[in-house]
């Protein structure tokens, strides 16, 4: 009985023990959680509507189109910003769970109002901060970059 109870004893250490060093390894990520809303019109593009956006909270800076579901790699993802007219939209990126070179903001130029399209490359799949700044406006949100599907050969 007590060399069951200690071999149990044993067992349950060795699983916690597991657990916390699989936790350690696999750190969760704290996803900026999407607003559902609409973004004022632009006299330049067609009503952007209603879906998940993130926004700051003065809501002079939006950014949507695939947020959720960002992929790490060189294709990028492309991503719609909306910011006031006539300032300059500057976007940056740093891993949080591990060590990884920057995010690359692809940022055309000469968007006149308000909305601006981008490409956004992950190089590793893992948690990202993503700043974003146009004149004295900034948005920062924490997204989830998953790897790049591969094709098969």
């Amino acid at each position: 009985m007590i060399k069951r109870a200690l071999l149990t004893a044993v067992l349950v250490s060795v699983t916690l023990a597991g657990s916390a060093s699989a936790a350690k390894e696999l750190p969760a990520c704290a996803v900026t959680e999407a607003t559902q809303a609409k973004p004022p019109d632009d006299p330049n593009a067609d009503p952007f509507g209603y879906g998940p956006w993130q926004i700051n909270q003065d809501r002079t800076i939006w950014a949507t189109w695939g947020m959720d579901r960002l992929k790490a790699g060189p294709k990028g993802n492309k991503v719609l910003w909306i910011r006031p007219a006539g300032t300059q939209l500057t976007v940056s990126g740093r891993r949080l769970d591990a060590t990884a070179p920057p995010m690359k903001a692809i940022l055309p130029c000469c968007y006149p109002t308000g909305f601006q399209a981008s490409g956004l490359n992950f190089p590793t799949a893992g948690c990202w901060r993503v700043d974003a700044l146009a004149g004295t406006n900034k948005l920062t949100f924490v997204t989830l970059v998953e790897a790049e599907a591969k094709r098969p050969e």
